[in-house]
């Protein structure tokens, strides 16, 4: 592959939604599903986060899988935003995922980013993260 050349993106599956987790956390109803991040959705988010899209990809997963908080979205309606500290960049990692499945009753990844401890604490504070409830 040449320089120029940018490896061909596919469909990424990170695996099932915790939604039992996110279920007793937050009240919401949500099913069982796995969490996909389409091919334009890692564009959009590669666009916005550019800096920091190729370190923070590789612990979107995890985040999935072992949240620490987890948020409504108010600013985008119908959006959860799962958040987890991740050493290796030095600061916690928000997912956003749609909470609408797909008609292949799917959940969908629409962004990612790192967030400060400084936001967590103000989302905290305002009741827009709350900590997971683990059991």
């Amino acid at each position: 592959m040449s320089a120029q050349q940018t490896p061909k993106l596919v469909r990424l599956d990170f695996g099932p939604l915790p939604v039992d987790l996110i279920n007793r956390t937050t009240g919401l109803e949500l099913e069982t599903g796995h969490v996909f991040f389409s091919i334009n959705a890692q564009k959009h988010a590669a666009r916005r986060h550019p800096l920091v899209y190729s370190k923070a990809l590789p612990h979107v997963a995890a985040v999935i899988a072992d949240p620490m908080y987890l948020g409504d979205d108010f600013h985008n309606h119908g959006k959860i935003e799962l958040v987890a500290r991740i050493a290796a960049l030095g600061n916690a990692l928000l997912v956003a995922v749609e909470v609408t499945r797909d008609d292949k009753g799917r959940y969908n990844v629409t962004s990612f980013y790192p967030i400060s401890q400084k936001k967590i604490d103000n989302r905290r504070e305002k009741g827009r993260l709350l900590i997971v409830k683990k059991r």
